[in-house]
């Protein structure tokens, strides 16, 4: 296969070599895609919980680690896509390289990653998210909660710089829009970059959105990244609350991303 979400491969390929089993690619997104979301969503339980991390900048660095480590556990198998806004640009604009019908098996194998690393961090912050709503009078499930849900799901309603939810449609359409455009320029053969530089440049491009856009919107540019955390939450006592603003964070990246991934593909290196 594999373009890497993908990872161009510079070493010679046999062209008829049959791809990884189906099986075996949706087990490589669903663990890169639980590493992308423990790690990343780690920094921002140290981040809210704790009050360790100082600044976007270290949270963003952390997330650059664990897109990193995500991207380079997947790769090879699976093309590293970890976000269902790159499976769907893929197939929309590389179809030659990513067929549809595995579109939907992608989604499933990266949110159940999403959830399972979203877990992972609930379980390791179990008593610093108890006593950061012990502190702040947080009673989980109620609307108020959503707070002390912000660690794992997005909320464009916290912050103060977002107007409404259109307007955090625009900034998350945008920052994926961009993530994508990075992925399509990266890994287009025109550009010859070696495949083993993607995963940290990628990781590098999710980044600065965390740092331009986390302060508004919190940066979901993934459906997965914000659906899976938002359903270990639900069951963890957060009820519904944990859901709020969910559509936003579904809805832009998926449109999103195709946009950048077309800039990229047929505008410029076409």
């Amino acid at each position: 296969m594999v373009e890497y979400g993908s990872i161009p491969q510079t070493e010679p390929q046999i062209t008829d070599a049959p791809p990884p089993p189906l099986r075996s690619q949706l087990t490589a997104e669903l663990i890169g895609t639980a590493i992308l979301v423990q790690v990343g969503c780690g920094a921002n339980c140290l981040a809210i919980y704790l009050g360790v991390l100082d600044g976007m900048w270290q949270a963003a660095i952390v997330w650059i680690l664990g897109a990193t480590l995500g991207l380079y556990s997947s790769a090879a198998l699976s093309g590293g896509h970890l976000n269902p806004a790159v499976t769907l640009s893929f197939a929309v604009v590389r179809p030659a390289d990513f067929p549809y019908a595995n579109v939907l098996p992608y989604w499933a194998a990266q949110l159940a990653g999403a959830f399972l690393g979203a877990l992972t961090n609930l379980i390791v912050y179990h008593e610093a998210i108890l006593s950061y709503e012990a502190k702040n009078g947080i009673v989980r499930g109620g609307q108020a909660s959503i707070q002390s849900a912000a660690a794992f799901g997005d909320y464009w309603s916290l912050s103060k710089y977002v107007t409404s939810g259109w307007h955090a449609f625009l900034l998350e359409a945008f920052g994926t829009a961009f993530l994508v455009f990075c992925i399509f320029m990266l890994t287009n053969k025109k550009n010859s970059v070696p495949s083993a530089a993607v995963p940290p440049l990628v990781a590098i491009a999710i980044g600065s959105m965390v740092v331009l856009l986390g302060p508004m919107t919190g940066a979901g540019i993934n459906p997965a990244r914000d659906m899976g955390p938002r359903l270990a939450t639900l069951l963890a006592g957060w009820r519904t609350a944990a859901f709020a603003n969910w559509i936003v964070y579904f809805t832009a990246p998926l449109m999103g991303g195709p946009i950048g991934a077309l800039i990229a593909d047929r505008l410029l290196m076409a």
